[in-house]
């Protein structure tokens, strides 16, 4: 009996897989700079601010869409790392003998493709709170997160884009612009099942140096995991996300924000020259 009982507990210990972290509970809510606009804009009566209560609701919403898109693919991320767990734990009962299980291609494609989907979805959030955020100065300001934070001469509102810039932002972009630009993660990708001492572990790899930009030279710790790296930049955004709303409420109450009404909108236009257009002008052209 004490035999059995032992025998139970031991594949019990052998089976067990670390729970994969839960999905955040603010998943799906309200991003705090859409509820500080819609706030603002419903309380504007006058046709001189017309042109910025337009601004006040499309743009949070723009903000809005990125980061429920972000969202979506930490879902989905967090989906395949579930079903992954639940084969990894169907191979480690039928042989005593392993201490690791990995799984390539099908599954762990689907889930680096989703994580430079998270990559994007977030960049463009920022860069989209960039643009929210050069409201807060009378002279038009950059459109993009970086550019807007490397303004010097500028100081107030962006020193909180600049705050999150330097703890996680920079770290985002390397893994971005390694990853759209230079190389995946790897050309064979997996999920992993690693067996620890403090019990099994499902992990899918991120290399801690991606600024090398070359697979045969990314380096690996257990510190950095794909899954808990991307809650935690998610958490960071939501906490970018209630400091820029509290901001933009207190600056409106005192009358400090917006302090730029007008032209709002083309501000980032762009115009190509049709292909069968020369570059230079001719000199007819150029007489008019």
């Amino acid at each position: 009996m004490v035999r059995a009982l032992r025998a139970a507990a031991n594949a019990m210990e052998k089976s067990l897989i670390k729970p994969i972290p839960q999905l955040p509970l603010n998943f799906g809510s309200q991003p705090a700079v859409v509820a500080a606009f819609d706030d603002i804009r419903f309380s504007i009566e006058d046709d001189a601010r017309a042109e910025f209560a337009w601004f006040a609701r499309e743009y949070p919403r723009i903000f809005r869409y990125h980061i429920y898109h972000a969202e979506h693919r930490l879902k989905t991320i967090h989906k395949i790392y579930r079903t992954a767990a639940s084969q990894f734990e169907a191979r480690i009962d039928n042989d005593s003998n392993v201490f690791s299980v990995s799984s390539g291609r099908g599954l762990a494609w689907h889930i680096y493709w989703d994580f430079e989907a998270f990559l994007n979805a977030v960049g463009s959030a920022l860069d989209v709170l960039a643009r929210i955020v050069g409201l807060f100065y009378s002279n038009p300001a950059p459109l993009t997160f970086s550019k807007l934070c490397g303004k010097s001469e500028l100081s107030g509102a962006v020193d909180v884009l600049r705050s999150a810039q330097r703890v996680w932002v920079l770290r985002l972009k390397d893994y971005r612009d390694c990853f759209v630009h230079y190389t995946p993660v790897d050309h064979e990708s997996w999920i992993h099942c690693h067996k620890y001492p403090n019990g099994w572990e499902v992990r899918c790899p991120l290399p801690v140096n991606p600024n090398v930009r070359e697979t045969v030279g990314f380096r690996f710790s257990r510190r950095v995991e794909l899954l808990r790296y991307a809650f935690e930049v998610h958490k960071h955004l939501m906490a970018l996300d209630r400091r820029v709303g509290k901001l933009i409420r207190r600056e409106w109450v005192v009358g400090e924000f917006p302090r730029r009404i007008e032209n709002l909108f083309f501000v980032g236009e762009r115009q190509r020259r049709p292909a069968n257009q020369p570059l230079h002008p001719t000199a007819r052209e150029r007489r008019g």
